[in-house]
């Protein structure tokens, strides 16, 4: 099952973080499901979640994956099982001297069972009373900045979902999070949360003062316009000015086969990327961004509101 879910991502060339950002996994339960380490999962409750959400992304049945989990889940199960009692046989006959009797073993496992039972119930009822941590350590509050970007980060429980004024952002394994936003001229109000399983949030709220001045096309100049603020002395091939409608977006630019960006844009304020040769656009929320091509009238990116990945755009476009 997991190896069906990781050929078909392959075929898709969708990498585990681009599924982590829309489906709200953690990166590593991704990994244990697509390498077959049930055993390393949370309870099932949750593993049938991420299946119907990893399913629902690849465009496949959900429950059919989640019957082919449970199948091999019981398989693996019944095994082991077996092995384990291979195991009992061996020691039993190697320890003759060593008597355990029924009832005694009885007692020791539901002795350990009750109190794992305990141990269980306290670690979840203390989850489920407690929020999650959430430490912004960049910024460390309000301030002004020169330009149109800020990078913030911090850590949160390594399970929470992480949002940038209700835009996902990855958390990694240890629970750290990066992410590069980009802002509107003047006071961008900027609330990143944490949520647990329980539905528990942790928010904190950051006021940015930009003084950038958001780029326009010069008057005069319908088509092949010149966009303000762009170098003279240096010629580019492709310009590409980007802009997010009413809500943030996920965006990731390549210029020339290189990365320049991967962030959130807020809603609002606008980006210019520029390229030799050629830039590719992914979004998440194309039908929400808005660009400018080489001067030329404003446009939606794709009438779509799902994720659209690496659109081309060159010097003739």
């Amino acid at each position: 099952m997991g190896e069906q879910l990781k050929n078909l991502r392959g075929e898709g060339r969708v990498t585990l973080h681009e599924v982590s950002r829309e489906t709200k996994i953690p990166v590593k339960y991704l990994e244990m499901i697509e390498e077959g380490a049930y055993e390393k999962l949370p309870p099932d409750v949750y593993v049938k979640g991420f299946l119907r959400s990893y399913a629902e992304f690849l465009g496949i049945e959900p429950r059919k994956i989640i019957g082919l989990y449970q199948r091999e889940r019981d398989i693996r199960s019944n095994l082991n099982g077996g092995k384990k009692n291979e195991k009992k046989t061996k020691k039993k006959k190697t320890f003759s001297r060593l008597v355990v009797t029924p009832r005694l073993a009885v007692g020791a496992a539901v002795v350990l069972a009750v109190l794992g039972g305990f141990f269980y119930l306290y670690r979840e009822i203390g989850r489920f009373a407690a929020v999650p941590r959430l430490v912004v350590a960049n910024p460390a509050g309000d301030e002004t900045v020169s330009g149109n970007t800020i990078s913030i980060s911090g850590f949160t429980d390594e399970d929470a979902r992480l949002t940038i004024n209700g835009q996902p952002v990855l958390v990694s394994d240890k629970g750290e999070f990066k992410e590069d936003v980009v802002l509107q001229g003047g006071i961008n109000a900027i609330t990143i949360s944490a949520e647990n399983r329980f539905e528990k949030t942790a928010s904190k709220t950051l006021n940015i003062k930009s003084d950038f001045q958001a780029p326009a096309v010069a008057e005069g100049e319908e088509s092949g316009g010149k966009v303000i603020g762009e170098q003279d002395s240096k010629k580019f091939g492709v310009n590409v000015v980007v802009r997010a409608d009413s809500d943030p977006i996920w965006l990731s630019v390549e210029a020339d086969g290189h990365l320049v960006y991967s962030g959130t844009v807020l809603a609002g304020a606008t980006q210019n990327f520029e390229g030799e040769k050629e830039l590719r656009i992914t979004s998440g929320k194309p039908n929400k961004t808005f660009i400018r091509v080489n001067g030329k009238d404003e446009k939606i990116l794709a009438d779509t509101p799902a994720i659209v990945r690496d659109i081309v755009f060159g010097p003739n476009d």
